[in-house]
């Protein structure tokens, strides 16, 4: 890919965390994937699925069409072209994954015109799936997201969504979504597209990640491969409480995650687990349990110490009951527990 810039002003008016009035280059991209292994239904009936999306929430509920409803602004208008000329939206971040049908910026929370579309217009897939995250999803927790994308899987993918950053600072978060498979099976998009914001607002730059910090041996406190977590930050508090010494001790040095097997093994002998990819790193253990939280999954008693924890934080509180309020509740998702 492309090396492109991201400026300090164009980060204020994003609304991320971290700005740089330096030239950022293309960072590697960091991902953070979610594998997908339900049986897709070729003969989907998109009216069916229109059917049981209205039937699942309130009619009152308001989605219009997702898209921010006030004519844009002169200063968003200039925003938008410059972060198009400086190929924020290139279909190529996403290619590897499947055929891209739709690209939009997010700018202060808010889904704008579409930046790309594979016909022409917009994938109504991908909007649904974006409104029904912010309805239960306070905006501080999703005005991060810098760019949205939709596309149809490829032969032998089975990534459903992922988020990766498109900037040096790390600051620039897009979240790409199997809009396909979505279809297929809504109910586990929806967890692993809130799982994939875990991703988002546990690693806001400063806030939350000091991505300054590019060497496990300066971090004081946990170091992901992208970062130093800050003191105060929800990961560093999921750590310090249920990641023990001789649990971190057999994560990679470089902050990267276990391998299948050791992990299988951690979520047999420990428990606790939504199941061994939670046991792969303490963010992915923190995302696959939060979305089991605010869908109220039926999870094991040795899973209750951590859905406290969630409980510890009005915010989650306050996604787990709107989710309730809109009827999206007592999900089974693919958690296979270990035990």
């Amino acid at each position: 890919m492309a090396s492109r810039v991201l400026t300090g002003a164009l980060a204020a008016t994003l609304v991320l965390a971290a700005c740089s009035d330096d030239e950022d280059d293309l960072a590697d991209e960091e991902f953070f994937d979610e594998d997908f292994d339900g049986e897709f239904d070729e003969g989907f009936d998109d009216d069916e699925f229109d059917d049981e999306f209205d039937d699942e929430f309130d009619d009152d509920a308001d989605f219009d069409d997702g898209l921010a409803e006030t004519d844009t602004d002169a200063d968003t208008v200039a925003l938008l072209d410059e972060l198009q000329a400086n190929g924020f939206c290139d279909p190529a971040d996403i290619e590897n994954d499947g055929s891209v049908t739709s690209m939009h910026f997010v700018v202060q929370g808010e889904l704008q015109p579409a930046c790309f579309t594979d016909a022409g217009g917009d994938d109504q897939r991908l909007i649904d799936a974006w409104s029904v995250l912010t309805l239960v999803t306070p905006p501080n927790l999703y005005d991060d997201v810098s760019l949205l994308a939709g596309y149809e899987s490829c032969d032998g993918c089975d990534t459903l969504a992922f988020v990766t950053t498109l900037d040096e600072a790390s600051s620039f978060f897009l979240m790409a979504v199997d809009v396909a498979a979505g279809e297929s099976d809504p109910e586990e998009l929806r967890l692993t597209m809130l799982h994939e914001l875990t991703h988002v607002f546990a690693q806001v730059p400063d806030e939350q990640l000091d991505v300054s910090v590019t060497d496990a041996a300066d971090c004081g406190t946990f170091f992901n491969g992208n970062g130093c977590f800050a003191t105060g930050s929800y990961m560093l508090a999921w750590i310090d409480q249920f990641w023990p010494a001789d649990l971190l001790d057999q994560l990679p040095d470089d902050g990267g995650q276990l391998d299948d097997d050791t992990a299988f093994g951690i979520c047999e002998v420990e428990g606790g687990f939504t199941g061994s990819y939670a046991a792969t790193s303490p963010e992915e253990d923190f995302a696959e349990a939060f979305s089991a939280y605010v869908f109220s999954v039926d999870v094991p008693a040795d899973l209750d110490a951590k859905m406290a924890f969630f409980d510890g934080y009005p915010e989650f509180r306050e996604m787990r009951d709107a989710a309730a309020a809109e009827g999206m509740t007592g999900f089974t998702g693919s958690f296979d527990y270990c035990r």
